[in-house]
C-alpha cells in the first residue's frame, strides 16, 4: 500500500524499499523475541525483584508465606513463542527478496 502511494514513476524502486523496511522491522521483532525466548533478561528480572522486592521479602518473613519470596527458578525459566521462527523466516525471505530486486534495478 505504501509503495502505491509513492507514485508510479519509480514503482518498482518504492516497492523494493517497502519490502526491505517491512522485512527489517519483522527481523528486529523476531530477533528480540528470540533473545527473550532464550532467557537473556531473566537475570535482570531476578536482580530487579531482589532489589525492589525487599518489602515483599520482609512480609514473607513475618507471615511465613513463601509465595511472596523471590524464587531462584526465575533465572532458569525459558519462554516459548510460537511466532518466533515463522517471523524470522518471513523477514529473512523479504530482506533477501529486496536485495535481489535491488540488483535487478541496478542492472
Amino acid at each position: 500500500m505504501f509503495s502505491l502511494t509513492q507514485g508510479t514513476l519509480n514503482f518498482f524502486l518504492h516497492f523494493t524499499n517497502t519490502i526491505f523496511y517491512i522485512g527489517l522491522t519483522l527481523f528486529v521483532i523476531g530477533g528480540f523475541l528470540l533473545i527473550v525466548q532464550s532467557g537473556f533478561f531473566n537475570i535482570t528480572r531476578f536482580g530487579m525483584r531482589k532489589v525492589f522486592g525487599t518489602r515483599d521479602q520482609q512480609m514473607a518473613e513475618m507471615t511465613g508465606d513463601e509465595s511472596l519470596t523471590v524464587k531462584k527458578d526465575m533465572i532458569y525459566r525459558r519462554y516459548r513463542f510460537s511466532i518466533t521462527k515463522p517471523l524470522l523466516m518471513a523477514s529473512i525471505t523479504l530482506v533477501i527478496l529486496s536485495f535481489l530486486f535491488s540488483f535487478i534495478i541496478i542492472y
